[in-house]
């Protein structure tokens, strides 16, 4: 079996630069590097990661944690922060491993988690999960704001009152000034935020937040987010009044298009309705095509891995990154002005 001081001969090089090339700790020429790749392919050479691991005391791997219900696949919000994830970690020599379960509280499977630091997403309000990694040193990014605030955890997101702001005062601008908002689980940060950003909307218009009727989605209750959008919007409508739906993602958004069909209410001419995360290949593919906010999700994947990959390193730092959302414009909103 070759090893790697057999690489380094073969390629002309030491045995620190093959470690390099494969570690990729520091950068090595293009040059250089498909010389010693094409040595150890020569001699069919694999690199031994836990002896590696072994010897630096790193295990090389990033934990990233999305829940994900069994009943449901990801959505293209969940494929692009996953790839932004991967592809800056790959930069830097580690893999990526993923955890899909919903939310642990034991505090045990805290404690055997074979990785070197943890990017979690969706945080919840007074998270217990935060201060347990905390507790165990183990470098943490969010995706998505800690509540209560801690200047001490590093996390990445958008500004997530700003968009219920910005999408509330669109509404308010085309006329709809009854809304129905089908917003994320009531215990995540980002439900509370787009709910402020929304009532921040409505008041500066001088409107009642009473015309706000706003639900709460349960992984318990619903089962997975289509569901939530197409239950939510049969028995809200006719029960309440209201000429459009924010919903807190596609797959919200689609639940909702599918109830609406079978209600026999015609989008956008009856109802209106808009996405608060956009996966464009669904968003073009809807009838009508959905009016959404771009989350930037693959930014927010990478950015919260570069931030990781520091924090690995040095314990001690602390970034917090708030990520730019846009608005887009399709043709699932009416205009009464």
């Amino acid at each position: 079996m070759a090893t790697i001081n057999d690489v380094a001969k073969r390629a002309g090089v030491s045995k620190g630069t093959v470690s390099s090339v494969f570690s990729k700790k520091r950068p090595i020429s293009t040059e250089v590097t498909e010389r010693v790749l094409a040595a150890a392919k020569e001699l069919s050479y694999f690199p031994n990661q836990l002896a590696r691991s072994l010897a630096i005391k790193k295990t090389m791997i990033v934990g990233l944690k999305i829940p994900i219900s069994r009943e449901h696949a990801m959505s293209g919000f969940e494929v692009q922060l996953i790839n932004g994830v991967i592809r800056e970690c790959s930069k830097r020599g580690y893999r990526v491993l993923l955890d899909t379960l919903p939310e642990h509280d034991d505090p045990i499977h805290f404690a055997v988690d074979p990785v070197d630091g943890v990017i979690m997403l969706n945080p919840r309000t007074n998270d217990p999960r935060i201060d347990r990694y905390k507790l165990m040193q183990t470098p943490l990014v969010l995706i998505g704001r800690p509540d209560p605030m801690d200047a001490s955890v590093c996390y990445v997101d958008n500004d997530n009152v700003r968009i219920g702001s910005q999408v509330g005062q669109y509404l308010i601008d085309n006329g709809h000034t009854s809304v129905l908002f089908l917003n994320a689980s009531s215990d995540m940060t980002v439900a509370a935020d787009r709910k402020s950003g929304l009532y921040e909307a409505f008041e500066r218009s001088g409107l009642s937040t009473e015309q706000l009727k706003v639900l709460h989605y349960s992984r318990k209750q619903h089962g997975n987010p289509t569901k939530y959008g197409y239950v939510s919007l049969k028995h809200s409508y006719g029960n309440h009044e209201f000429t459009a739906v924010i919903a807190d993602t596609d797959r919200v958004a689609l639940g909702a298009l599918q109830a609406t069909r079978e209600l026999g209410i015609v989008i956008p001419e009856q109802l209106s309705i808009v996405a608060l995360s956009d996966d464009p290949i669904l968003a073009q593919e809807t009838s009508p095509k959905l009016t959404s906010v771009e989350l930037s999700a693959e930014l927010l994947g990478s950015e919260a891995a570069k931030i990781l990959l520091k924090k690995i390193k040095n314990i001690g730092i602390v970034q917090q990154k708030v990520i730019d959302a846009k608005l887009i414009l399709r043709e699932s909103c009416k205009t009464y002005v």
